[in-house]
């Protein structure tokens, strides 16, 4: 099977930001999807971002983690780009899924990823050991955050070009973290 050139990822952006911003949990779904294996979204966070949003947004945050953890096992290899996604997934294991005893490991992982992540994950894991400290959760909700295994990749389109620089800021940044970060 032939996997099609992908539509610019400006155009999967757009759609994404109008779909979020309706609050359309299965067009983003839908989006984030075909961004991922048709539109070369596989290799950075971007599209992953917007896949965490749909499930966060269908009240679902044990499938968020899942979005993460898929990302991290099979598609994102490269060391700070890993670190965006497990700050990501720490803060939903410790903020939605209720569980920051757990959360602790990513997070802290994420301190030594991008410069413009330290701090915002610094916080974030001072928050987290905070509330792992009175937690009385004690059987895990989740499990590690995955090493990368490359394995179970299916053929996708390939990345964007150029590839954005590893550990750059995701364009959609700024536009998924207020919902990853609600616990509303």
């Amino acid at each position: 099977m032939r996997v099609k050139p992908p539509a610019p990822h400006s155009s999967f952006r757009e759609a994404c930001t109008a779909l979020l911003d309706k609050g359309d949990w299965y067009g983003l779904y839908r989006t984030a999807m075909q961004w991922r294996v048709a539109g070369g979204g596989m290799w950075t966070p971007d599209a992953w971002l917007m896949d965490i949003c749909s499930a966060l947004l269908h009240k679902q945050p044990k499938t968020a983690v899942h979005c993460c953890d898929m990302a991290l096992t099979t598609w994102i290899d490269r060391p700070l780009d890993r670190r965006v996604l497990q700050y990501v997934r720490g803060v939903l294991v410790c903020d939605h899924v209720g569980d920051p005893i757990r959360a602790l490991d990513d997070l802290a992982a994420a301190t030594d990823g991008p410069e413009w992540l330290a701090e915002l994950a610094a916080g974030d894991l001072k928050h987290g050991q905070e509330l792992a400290a009175r937690s009385r959760v004690r059987a895990p909700r989740v499990g590690p955050s995955p090493d990368f295994t490359g394995e179970h990749r299916s053929e996708a389109a390939p990345p964007e070009q150029p590839v954005p620089a590893d550990g750059a800021i995701p364009p959609l940044w700024n536009i998924a973290l207020p919902h990853i970060r609600s616990t509303a």
